[in-house]
């Protein structure tokens, strides 16, 4: 039998308990930015860090108030994931140039995952995103 030891105060997928993540409220503040046009900036980012089939790169989500929505469209692209629920993708474009896909919002989380409510996160290959000094 395959034993298993659930982190305490972490968000487990119900049907897969090895699928959980954490997450924290840093007291830092964060900018991302394509190029040097700032498409969100935030002193209350949520640092998720998730445990599946690998353990992932900690991800930054900025509040969906804190986001350039002039500039960010949401596409007709989505994706599922079994332990945040249901994504819209962000396209940016600002007149100048169009990048598709640059960020996603759990538009529709899981009830267990619903701290990822109204909160954006980025692609690390297309905005750079860094904690402000």
């Amino acid at each position: 039998m395959e034993q298993i030891t659930l982190v305490k105060e972490a968000i487990h997928r119900p049907d897969e308990p090895r699928h959980f993540m954490e997450y924290s409220y840093p007291e830092q503040r964060y900018v991302a930015k394509i190029g040097e046009t700032v498409i969100a900036e935030s002193g209350a980012v949520l640092k998720l860090s998730e445990v599946g089939y690998h353990i992932y790169d900690p991800v930054l989500y900025f509040p969906l108030a804190d986001a350039r929505l002039d500039l960010l469209q949401v596409s007709d692209k989505s994706s599922h994931c079994p332990l945040k629920g249901d994504t819209n993708y962000y396209d940016f474009n600002d007149g100048e140039a169009s990048i598709d896909a640059v960020g996603w919002c759990y538009s529709r989380a899981f009830d267990f995952a619903n701290v990822l409510a109204d909160y954006v996160a980025f692609d690390s290959r297309l905005v750079s995103v860094s904690a402000l000094k």
